[in-house]
């Protein structure tokens, strides 16, 4: 791993809007302990991403995205959870192609509801063998298929003490079973992933040595108690292998996120610690993944977090790494929070300056830069996060499970930089191709994804896919890892729309989303489907823009009325020239 340190400024500016300026989504965060999930999910597969808000009482708070960038509230029909839900993971558990629904709680147990043919959610009993039991402190859940089988098994981590409880980590194999017939069965001490009986917030399903099959990363929140990181023997084993990597960390590990921030073609990892100091970690990989035997790998990581400039000064919870300026680089955010029990408005007095952190990445260098004053820093406690493009405008959007009565959700602003979105669809394995690595090839370097289902603290991303090109329009290919084992190649994507690949089409597996529209200014002669993007600005006369709103061309009135480039003392005096007239 080269490290280059140099002070990186920012090309292309970057700004968010309030994506919810009409106060629709209400989560009722006023109590409990340590936060509530997040999910930013396609729960109905229309192709917009929707929102799922845990809340301390025990309510699931749905919000449909309608399609033109806002969000309606829905009933899912579930129910109160009758506990105090935390995570809360949308994915297709029985490969029937529709969305089943995981809900883990803190002294209650654990929920699963099958997306039955009808369209309607309904519980799957004892939640197929995953429930545990109403004494259970249950908070992350990690969703992939580790044993290759083609099923989604479910790792659960528990929030105990070895003075008041017993129960270690669980793991669960999926055994098959549609419907409300799923069916789970408990391998941890087979498996060897029990964790031994300690406070672990969260863990991450990932190929970190890159041999075809799935690691497991856990967290720990104590200094005496390590993270884990247990690699896949491939035999249905695990060995943890943090010590030997040099990602033992003993800290008070609240939320880890992996990514190749500096695209060198290895997981780096985030890990936000809890202490009141802040001192995060940055933990970089400096070795090849295998030794000259090619059998052992042998993996050496270094945390450089004060390198990057990424140390913070307050109680550090989820962390999200995703390119919030489409620059072709991950930036990433951190959110703060408090360890005390959640009572707003009171709590606010305690944490009155509470800042999150939004770090710029301008090439993959140290340090990171601390993101300027257009870019969202707000104050508020945040303990989980997660992002989409839910509008599909192709800047990056995220939410902000904060402590209150509303939710933050903050819209990027397209700024001239260009981009390309990624959705798969496996013939093989899982349907929602978790576990999957996109890269996104350009000039021989790559920009690397995985797809994950419960990875950083309590929370969901999206699971399409978005890669940042800068000034580059153009994309040399896009490779495909899936979790079967197939490799596949897409060659000379178009930017700025959505892909859809597809694991049997081979190298013309491509379903490509964009404006079909003919007379559209961005009209895509290789779109197959719309995505609804089309825009018809350049039809606008002028003293005219493009209303999306009302689809057509209508006057703009803006405050530089003199056209000067300034708004000044002549624009005011045109203003009230003018003033009670028509734009016309």
């Amino acid at each position: 791993m080269l490290l280059m340190f140099r002070f990186a400024t920012l090309t292309v500016a970057q700004t968010f809007t309030d994506g919810d300026p009409d106060g629709v989504l209400y989560t009722q965060h006023v109590g409990g302990f340590l936060g509530h999930g997040v999910s930013f999910a396609d729960f109905n597969n229309d192709g917009f991403d929707d929102l799922c808000f845990a809340q301390f009482e025990g309510e699931i708070f749905a919000y449909q995205g309608d399609g033109e960038g806002g969000f309606e509230s829905i009933d899912l029909g579930i129910g109160n959870t009758n506990g105090e839900p935390k995570s809360v993971l949308w994915a297709d558990f029985d490969n029937d192609g529709d969305q089943d629904l995981l809900i883990t709680q803190r002294l209650a147990e654990n929920r699963l509801y099958a997306r039955m043919p009808s369209g309607s959610l309904q519980e799957v009993p004892s939640a197929g063998g995953v429930a545990g039991t109403n004494l259970e402190r249950t908070f992350g859940a990690a969703v992939a298929d580790f044993d290759k089988d083609d099923r989604l098994d479910i790792y659960l981590c528990n929030y105990h003490s070895p003075q008041t409880n017993s129960e270690e980590n669980h793991l669960f194999r999926s055994i098959g079973g549609m419907d409300l017939a799923m069916q789970f069965e408990e391998v941890t001490s087979l498996a060897g992933v029990g964790n031994g009986v300690k406070q672990s917030f969260q863990a991450t399903w990932i190929d970190i040595d890159r041999d075809g099959w799935l690691d497991l990363h856990v967290i720990n929140d104590r200094t005496f108690w390590p993270d884990a990181m247990y690699r896949n023997q491939g035999d249905g084993t695990f060995v943890d292998m943090a010590a030997t990597w040099g990602i033992g960390i003993g800290e008070y590990s609240m939320s880890s996120t992996f990514a190749d921030f500096d695209k060198d073609h290895d997981w780096d990892i985030v890990v936000a610690n809890g202490a009141s100091e802040g001192n995060n970690f940055l933990m970089c990989m400096g070795h090849p993944f295998l030794d000259s035997a090619g059998e052992t790998p042998s993996l050496n990581y270094a945390n450089v977090a004060s390198e990057a400039n990424i140390l913070l000064d307050n109680l550090a919870w989820g962390a999200l790494f995703f390119d919030a300026d489409n620059n072709g680089w991950l930036d990433l955010f951190i959110g703060t929070g408090t360890s005390f029990y959640t009572d707003f408005p009171s709590i606010l007095d305690v944490y009155d300056d509470n800042l999150n952190g939004f770090f710029l990445n301008n090439g993959g260098t140290f340090p990171l830069e601390a993101a300027p004053e257009n870019v969202y820093t707000d104050k508020e406690l945040t303990f989980s996060s997660a992002f989409a493009d839910h509008n599909r405008d192709g800047a990056m959007d995220f939410v902000s499970h904060r402590i209150g009565a509303r939710a933050r959700l903050l819209n990027g602003v397209p700024n001239g930089n260009h981009w390309v979105q990624v959705t798969l669809e496996s013939s093989s394995g899982n349907k929602d191709a978790i576990g999957a690595v996109v890269t996104a090839w350009k000039d021989g370097v790559g920009d690397m994804r995985t797809v994950t289902c419960g990875s950083e603290y309590l929370n969901q991303n999206s699971r399409r896919l978005h890669f940042g090109l800068g000034a580059s329009p153009t994309v040399d290919s896009l490779t495909v890892d899936w979790p079967s084992g197939t490799h596949t190649s897409f060659a000379s994507p178009p930017a700025n729309v959505i892909h859809h690949l597809l694991e049997n089409g081979g190298d013309g597996g491509v379903i490509t989303s964009g404006c079909t529209y003919p007379l559209a200014c961005n009209y895509l002669d290789s779109a197959q489907e719309d995505n609804g993007s089309c825009d018809f600005s350049c039809a606008c006369g002028e003293g005219t823009v493009w209303d999306s709103n009302v689809s057509q061309c209508i006057a703009s009135c803006t405050a530089d009325q003199n056209g000067d480039g300034e708004i000044g003392t002549g624009d005011l005096i045109l203003f009230l020239t003018f003033f009670g007239n028509t734009c016309e």
